[in-house]
């Protein structure tokens, strides 16, 4: 289960370094034009006090002026200064929001960076799990190259995830994405007013309930017994034919078990998917994952997160074993993964804001 969780992880990790990018663009931009700004408005205010000492000392207002910048010059444009993260310039790691009210941690939790432990980050009646970083590690550009990097994405995945367990095991808890950074601890308070609505309404739906999923996966050759079950079920009179005819009857035979075979796989997701979703609260369907995003071998045919209501988790529980009783003597696995922080029910789109 907590390999299925680190990979989830990664694979929401490589989904957002587009998103980064982007944004780290808009700030570069938002910067190059504050420095230009800001040297238009030296050379103005420079020449405005020129004028006012000259009028001070008596100087002849049309007389040509001395040596020096003239007032009204076009400055020439300044370039920003590279944005460099130093080894000991720090961002804060975010792993998740929750009620202050409820809200502890011990003093010893590490975070992503071991060098630094968990803390709180207050602001009104909400709290944010956080850690330092040193920005030369999770800094826009060094993130960028990191994320490219399996072991250590593995790494903090597994790191993020332990402190998240940690605080879903006594509190609700609303948890950010993979490699969530903020330059400061005043930047994670703005989010925490920007976004107060969301978080509180999120944290009142998933006061008592946890996230589970259910993975249904046909073994190799699963699907296709089935389908010639069906379809010997049904007979076909065998003639003589020649061999062009006989070719043709194969062809027809293969696309029809092809077709039986996609009926079944739909009838055991959909089976599979209605029993549980009534023990659960709220129910969606992830898109169906590859082999080698999951290490699974067969055909996966759902991949199905449920929100449980905690006092009915045993009814839930029960269900999945026994579809998966039901299910096994056909070649067919039901997998039952989580608890899951609840990353699929939460509404809204609360990004990362270096």
């Amino acid at each position: 289960m907590a390999d299925d969780r680190v990979i989830e992880a990664l694979r929401e990790a490589i989904e957002t370094v587009a998103e980064q990018r982007a944004a780290g663009l808009v700030s570069e931009a938002r910067a190059e034009a504050e420095a230009r700004v800001r040297a238009r408005l030296s050379a103005a205010f420079e020449a405005a006090m020129l004028e006012e000492a000259g009028r001070i000392i008596g100087l002849d207002p049309s007389a040509p002026a001395p040596p020096g910048p003239l007032a009204d010059a076009e400055p020439e444009p300044q370039e920003p200064p590279p944005v460099e993260f130093s080894s000991v310039e720090l961002g804060y790691y975010v792993y998740g929001v929750a009620s202050a009210e409820e809200a502890t941690i011990p003093e010893d939790l590490d975070g992503v960076d071991s060098e630094h432990s968990v803390e709180l980050i207050t602001h009104r009646d909400l709290v944010a799990f956080a850690s330092k970083v040193s920005l030369s590690e999770f800094g826009e550009e060094p993130l960028h190259e990191n994320l490219n990097d399996v072991e250590w994405l593995e790494a903090k995945a597994r790191a993020h995830e332990r402190v998240l367990d940690h605080v879903l095991a006594r509190m609700p808890v609303v948890p950010m994405r993979l490699c969530t950074i903020y330059r400061s601890e005043v930047h994670v308070r703005e989010v925490l007013e920007r976004e107060h609505d969301v978080f509180a309404d999120a944290l009142d739906r998933l006061e008592g309930k946890t996230e589970w999923g259910v993975k249904v996966i046909a073994q190799p050759g699963a699907l296709d017994s089935a389908a010639e079950s069906e379809s010997g079920a049904r007979g076909e009179p065998e003639e003589d034919l020649s061999a062009g005819a006989a070719y043709m009857r194969e062809k027809s035979r293969a696309s029809r078990r092809r077709d039986a075979a996609d009926r079944i796989a739909e009838a055991w997701a959909q089976d599979v998917h209605d029993r549980v979703a009534a023990h659960a609260v709220e129910a969606l369907l992830n898109p169906i994952q590859n082999p080698e995003v999951s290490g699974h071998t067969g055909d996966m045919l759902l991949n199905g997160v449920y929100l449980v209501d905690d006092r009915a988790a045993a009814d839930f529980h029960a269900a999945v074993d026994k579809l998966a009783t039901e299910h096994q003597p056909h070649g067919v696995q039901v997998e039952l993964t989580g608890p899951w922080p609840p990353y699929n029910f939460v509404k809204g789109s609360i990004e990362a804001a270096r």
